[in-house]
């Protein structure tokens, strides 16, 4: 009896419901109706957020899904089906024709749907057709001048400069991004103001025009309140300019910057290209490259002619150096860096001199000249000589028979190294420190947080379900 009690006793175990899969127009609705509620409600930072959702549809978006949402609020008579990308479904927006008039009475949501749009005819490279739109959505967002527009205005600059770029026109845009860049600082549009940042420069040095680029960046505060996307950018370009400038020091650490703040799981191919300057840096400073830096899975293929220009700087073999760099020229040159791996042969000679310093302790200077295989004219003892001018190697020349004589290094703890390479670390963890500080958001002192506020928050579920009983 105890048992069959024990087993009446026993509640139903309820089933749980898979999710539903969110498909792609179920999430371009739900942001509308997202960006309808936050623009009701006045709330800046959900517009802000919601405007930079329109990035996410970017891989995604085919044109059977704009022939979806074109048709019932624009009745538009595009022909979409005569793309590549055109799959038939069934799927609908599932918005009738009052809830589409209500959205577009706020501009917001008629630009977020035509920045789909701008997003789209890039990713299929219609060209084009994506210069003529970015055109006119740039003009509308201008006359409008609604500050709510301000993080729409920032992506549409973005597709703009993009659209321009590939249709080998960017030069023409660059006095609109000027225009553009001084009226978001004056109505202190930090995002805004950021994005046209990094595009002026990437129009500078786009064109090689360094030291304009270096003239406008002085002139410039980048804003604290910026993404940090953005931040990674132009630590970048900041780091390229300096680069080509000579700074390499300063140009290190911009670098090392940008792949500290880069994100972890996304953006290889930024991350690929910052890691091949840095490692062209690292040379010029006359550092060894990580070797992580060619062994991971991701960067073996991208970073294989780097890899083989180090490795030929490492053993200080100047003949193999220069048939790599002759035969992979056309590589650096579409990475706009061949002009820094020019700089490197004195880089290789000096990699060289230091194997003979450690491996002789005296040796013919016309010996060193066959040994670094230097071309014919060279002068050994002036190159020899100005290597230990600069500290690259510790010897003597005895000028009277050509020998170049090696001599012991000085313990390096008694040297200011040690002190220099601790001075940089802790540099670093105040660095940090200060950037996690920034980055904290406090308590608001005038809301009171005991109230137990969970029946005001509306899940994405059920904002969807409000379109169809009329709540909204």
């Amino acid at each position: 009896m105890a048992e069959k009690q024990d087993k009446e006793a026993k509640p139903e175990v309820k089933q749980q419901e898979a999710p539903k899969i969110r498909t792609l127009l179920t999430e371009f609705k739900l942001q509308l109706l997202l960006l309808e509620k936050a623009i009701n409600n006045k709330d800046i930072k959900s517009i802000q957020k919601v405007s930079q959702s329109v990035r996410k549809f970017r891989q995604a978006i085919k044109s059977a899904h704009l022939a979806k949402i074109f048709v019932p609020f624009y009745q538009s008579t595009i022909q979409f089906d005569k793309y590549e990308d055109f799959e038939v479904h069934n799927e609908e927006v599932e918005l009738n024709k009052i809830q589409i008039t209500r959205l577009l009475k706020h501009p917001e949501i008629d630009i977020y749907t035509r920045v789909l749009h701008l997003i789209w005819l890039i990713q299929i490279k219609s060209i084009e057709e994506a210069v003529k739109i970015a055109e006119e959505l740039l003009k509308r967002v201008i006359q409008e001048n609604i500050r709510y527009l301000d993080t729409l205005q920032s992506i549409i600059y973005f597709y703009y400069s993009r659209a321009f770029e590939l249709a080998g026109k960017l030069e023409e845009i660059r006095p609109k991004l000027l225009a553009g860049y001084r009226s978001a600082s004056l109505n202190h549009d930090d995002q805004g103001s950021a994005v046209l940042i990094n595009l002026i420069l990437r129009n500078f040095i786009h064109y090689n025009l360094f030291d304009q680029s270096n003239s406008f960046k002085k002139t410039v505060d980048f804003p604290e309140g910026a993404a940090v996307n953005e931040l990674v950018k132009y630590l970048y370009y900041t780091g390229l300019i300096l680069a080509i400038r000579g700074q390499y020091a300063e140009a290190h650490e911009q670098l090392l910057s940008a792949m500290r703040k880069s994100p972890d799981n996304s953006a290889f191919g930024f991350k690929i290209q910052v890691q091949k300057l840095l490692a062209l840096v690292e040379l010029l400073l006359g550092e060894v490259p990580n070797r992580d830096m060619f062994t991971n899975s991701q960067n073996q293929q991208a970073l294989y002619y780097y890899y083989r220009i180090v490795s030929s700087v490492i053993k200080g073999d100047l003949k193999v150096f220069t048939e790599e760099v002759n035969q992979n020229e056309q590589v650096f040159r579409k990475d706009k860096l061949y002009n820094l791996v020019k700089r490197l042969p004195q880089i290789v000679i000096k990699a060289g001199l230091k194997r003979l310093n450690l491996s002789y302790s005296r040796i013919k200077l016309s010996d060193v000249a066959i040994k670094l295989k230097l071309e014919p004219g060279s002068n050994p003892e002036q190159i020899v000589a100005k290597a230990i001018r600069d500290g690259t190697i510790s010897a003597i020349i005895d000028h009277e028979n050509g020998i170049m004589i090696s001599q012991e290094k000085n313990d390096i703890y008694g040297t200011t190294e040690p002190q220099e390479s601790f001075s940089k670390r802790i540099e670093l963890c105040f660095n940090l420190y200060t950037s996690a500080v920034k980055a904290l958001q406090y308590q608001n002192p005038q809301y009171d947080y005991t109230q137990d506020n969970n029946n005001d928050e509306i899940t994405a579920e059920e904002l969807l379900d409000m379109v169809d009983i009329g709540d909204f």
